[in-house]
């Protein structure tokens, strides 16, 4: 009986013993990491809100890690490209990405063509911002204020019109949210260049769009746009005295904030993105990354993986919604 057992018992500790030096092995890996350059992927071209965000916390991070990072941008599609390049890149610890919530939580849901789900196939790393928007209009309206612009969009004759950078984006959603709540009914105008928005607002070709913060403030303040709501549940330090769309008792269930964050590839071992997560949440302790920050009009936000995660989630549901509600579609 000894004797049949045996040769069972020394397969399994042989089993275990190999086992346990894989994971020895893994374990030893991963504590080396980093051992070779961090790509960091941004589905927008330079110069964009989310461009920025990646180059003010690349630097710092990069010291930390004792590694470069090469940020590589991949525009087009709404960052859909770029998302899709980080979701379908090796989960090695080496390609993670800065997004936004217009290709992580949205774009899967307007868009079936679409080659990745934002909440299936990127993990949550970590969030870094978040920044209200605000809804600004053409000088010349006759109104100053949120109430008066939805009672101006019933009563002008043809009506108001905003333009935003495309049908699905969060603009688009948060004007569809917008109508539904109050009855209004404001003409969405879809842009293909977000460039040309500003250029037609000011000149009266359009009356109004929904911008980032950093975007409207320069023409806010020189009095070309006017400010009438922000999109957050508190009036953004910039601009104290526009109250949020939460103040209307017909939008106060909901705010609308962008928000700006670190993802990796679907099956990255956990130990990195633990790691990562707390070099970057070290990074947005950092006071001259948390001044640079906000003179985007965007607030640090650090959390853990799984915070972030619920987070990217009850932002998808919201959209979601939205999206449902008024039936929205798009293609590739």
């Amino acid at each position: 009986m000894l004797s049949s057992i045996r040769p069972s018992v020394g397969r399994s500790v042989l089993k275990f013993l190999v086992g346990a030096a894989s994971l020895a092995a893994a374990s030893s890996a991963w504590a080396a990491w980093p051992e070779k350059p961090i790509t960091l992927v941004v589905g927008y071209a330079a110069g964009g809100s989310v461009d920025a965000v990646a180059r003010l916390v690349s630097a710092p991070l990069a010291e930390r890690l004792g590694q470069s990072i090469v940020i590589e941008n991949v525009g087009g599609a709404g960052g859909s490209i770029g998302a899709t390049r980080a979701a379908q890149s090796a989960p090695d610890g080496y390609t993670f990405m800065i997004g936004s919530g217009s290709e992580v939580a949205i774009a899967w849901a307007v868009n079936p063509a679409l080659k990745y789900n934002g909440l299936v196939d990127l993990a949550p790393v970590g969030l870094i911002s978040t920044s209200p928007m605000v809804l600004v209009g053409n000088s010349k309206l006759s109104v100053n204020d949120l109430n008066g612009l939805l009672a101006l969009a019933g009563t002008k004759a043809g009506g108001l019109s905003l333009a935003t950078s495309g049908v699905g984006t969060p603009q688009h959603l948060l004007l569809e949210y917008v109508n539904k709540k109050t009855g209004a009914n404001i003409l969405h105008v879809p842009y293909r260049s977000a460039s040309s928005i500003l250029q037609d607002v000011i000149g009266g070709r359009v009356d109004m769009s929904i911008l980032t913060l950093s975007t409207a403030l320069p023409y806010i303040s020189s009095g070309q746009l006017k400010a009438f709501a922000v999109t957050g549940r508190e009036p953004a330090d910039a601009l104290p005295g526009v109250a949020p769309l939460t103040q209307n008792a017909k939008l106060k269930d909901d705010a609308f904030d962008l928000w700006f964050g670190m993802l990796a590839p679907k099956g990255m071992d956990e130990s990195i993105i633990k790691k990562m997560n707390q070099e970057l949440n070290a990074v947005l302790q950092d006071p001259k990354v948390i001044g640079d920050l906000k003179k985007q009009g965007m607030a640090v936000a650090p959390d853990t993986p799984a915070e972030f995660g619920a987070y990217i989630k009850a932002d998808s549901a919201k959209y979601q919604n939205i999206i449902k509600d008024a039936g929205i579609t798009v293609s590739q």
